[in-house]
């Protein structure tokens, strides 16, 4: 199947160079007064700006909270968007997409699914499946049908409160349907307070580019060129093809280079398999299941916290 033409190729922001490349640490999933959160606008800013955060995204539901009238220092950057809700016509529950670099407001309410996601694609926006797993998406049903969804937010602060805060089999299904990789986001989904130590400050992206402005950090989103994390830190990963000794074929070889990990997960469209050793390490090499078509990473410290990485398309990978 491939109803989904992605907007990019997928890249590994570890293949780029390091000329005039920057990481940058970011929230793209928040609440305000102006939806159903609980702080101000300026407020949540004022939060991540604190924290030590890069960019942010405002998304209220239904509204564009405008970046124009919120404040931030010089460097942080301000992505404006929204959360939009069309009704779901295929059966399940009401569509949550996330919006991004949008000028325009719209009834999504009153609109249908591919006709929300079809203007926000006109406005040269970006738009994401959000929290599937919350959402109790299925993906067949709800999502196949519809087209120009850049990619799945893979991990929820909110949502995990709840007990559904993953969609990593979510994103796993949609790539297998489609036979294709596609780019994941990692947010908090922030409706409370700071103070109230629920649902900020631990989910985020990393996005590698080589400006810091809204459309610069939601193109690398859309190529890959990012990782999300609730803590792991990812340096560098590497595939290449290396002979098989116990057969005559070659095999796909991954080293993982990352902050103080405890196990490496290496989910594939088929099955998958781990890295474990005793104790701690900080690099890992190991060979992936034969004849994989893509390969993502999950690196897990030893608090438990974890990161993925994009999928990485394994047919690109020379013999």
């Amino acid at each position: 199947m491939s109803n989904d033409i992605p907007k990019q190729n997928l890249t590994s922001p570890f293949d780029l160079n390091d000329d005039g490349y920057v990481w940058l640490k970011g929230n793209l999933h928040s609440h305000t007064t102006n939806s159903d959160g609980k702080p101000e606008p300026q407020e949540r800013v004022d939060g991540y700006v604190n924290q030590g955060y890069d960019f942010l995204c405002v998304s209220d539901h239904y509204k564009i909270t405008r970046t124009d009238t919120l404040t931030a220092p010089d460097n942080f950057v301000l992505v404006q968007g929204a959360e939009l809700h069309p009704e779901n016509p295929f059966g399940g529950q009401t569509h949550h997409f996330l919006a991004y670099n949008i000028d325009e407001d719209m009834d999504s309410k009153n609109m249908p699914p591919q006709h929300v996601i079809n203007e926000v694609n006109r406005q040269g926006g970006s738009i994401w499946l959000a929290h599937p797993h919350w959402s109790s998406v299925n993906i067949l049903r709800d999502t196949l049908p519809l087209t120009g969804l850049a990619g799945v937010e893979v991990f929820n602060t909110t949502c995990m409160w709840h007990g559904r805060g993953e969609s990593s089999v979510h994103w796993d299904d949609w790539m297998n349907l489609i036979d294709r990789p596609l780019p994941t986001l990692g947010n908090d989904d922030s409706h409370a307070r700071e103070q109230d130590n629920r649902d900020t400050y631990q989910g985020w992206n990393m996005v590698r580019v080589k400006e810091r402005s809204a459309k610069a950090i939601i193109d690398a989103l859309e190529h890959g060129s990012a990782y999300a994390s609730t803590g792991p830190e990812i340096h560098d990963i590497q595939l290449k093809r290396v002979d098989d000794p116990g057969d005559d074929k070659q095999v796909v070889e991954a080293t993982v280079r990352c902050s103080e990990a405890r196990r490496i997960f290496a989910v594939c469209d088929t099955y998958g398999n781990q890295y474990v050793t005793d104790g701690t390490f900080e690099e890992a090499t190991f060979t992936l299941r034969p004849n994989a078509r893509w390969v993502r990473f999950e690196i897990i410290d030893p608090e438990g916290s974890k990161a993925w990485s994009n999928p990485f398309d394994l047919k690109k990978i020379g013999r």
